[in-house]
């Protein structure tokens, strides 16, 4: 497992840890609602793979629940509320499992491949509420925008990911 690269103090104090939760969340909410016009094209997988090889699961995991709730709370709860519960956590274990130090690849490989693979991830839930033809018909029915999510992921983390990580050294 990675060692976050700067994560905060261990002792830091627990309101500096809370602003910094709360200052993750808004910029993940900044960031959706910033480029809800282009559809399936988002920043938020780059943002928590960043954060948490920055500052750990333990600093992002509440933020990304705080995101998945204020998403919920902007555009109502329904089925799709349960998949940001799940995916935005797995997203953050992956991280914490699979990006080291010093790796470019990585967390580009792992950005792409979570946007082509979302619309399956999201399948799981219409697995268990209308089974396997429902979920079959719901993945195979979303595959463009899927390829679409995977392509933007891999374009923004291509952009953005050394710019992003070199912004937070310099701030830590």
């Amino acid at each position: 497992m990675a060692t976050p690269t700067h994560s905060p103090t261990p002792k830091a104090s627990p309101v500096y840890r809370l602003v910094l939760i709360a200052f993750m969340a808004a910029i993940l909410e900044v960031a959706k609602f910033s480029l809800n016009a282009l559809p399936n094209i988002e920043c938020i997988t780059l943002l928590v793979i960043v954060f948490t090889h920055h500052f750990g699961y333990r600093m992002t995991l509440p933020a990304v629940l705080i995101f998945a709730f204020l998403e919920c709370t902007w555009w109502g709860f329904g089925t799709w509320s349960i998949v940001y519960f799940y995916m935005w956590p797995i997203l953050v274990l992956l991280t914490t499992l699979l990006v080291k130090d010093n790796d470019i690849l990585m967390p580009i490989v792992l950005s792409t491949i979570y946007g082509l693979g979302f619309g399956a991830m999201s399948a799981i839930l219409t697995l268990v509420i209308g089974g396997w033809q429902a979920a079959l018909a719901w993945w195979i029915a979303g595959i463009p925008y899927d390829i679409v999510h995977g392509i933007g992921n891999m374009l923004i983390a291509l952009t953005l990911y050394k710019p992003l990580c070199n912004a937070l050294s310099r701030i830590a």
